[in-house]
């Protein structure tokens, strides 16, 4: 599959199902190719990538935007945090 991305001058995240996580200033996060949203509060979000999972912390966080490959997260934001799952 990536080679047909590169063949097309495609990036890997529009041919793959790889991780984008777009961050404007301090008010919003943008996650594509999300896996599941697995924890959200006002001040904590959790959401499963593949690979890992991305944690965001703030104050008067809102999902704005859900849907199956992509989350929006709005607010105060204080720490975007990328951990990248282990294997063995």
């Amino acid at each position: 599959m990536k080679w047909i991305g590169k063949i097309a001058g495609l990036p890997e995240d529009a041919v793959g199902r790889i991780p984008r996580v777009v961050m404007l200033g301090r008010s919003k996060v943008m996650v594509y190719n999300a896996e599941k949203l697995e924890k959200f509060t006002d001040e904590t979000v959790l959401i499963q990538l593949l690979g890992g999972s991305l944690h965001i912390q703030g104050k008067s966080l809102e999902v704005k935007e859900l849907l199956p490959a992509e989350v929006i997260i709005e607010g105060a934001i204080s720490m975007v945090c990328l951990k990248e799952k282990h294997v063995g």
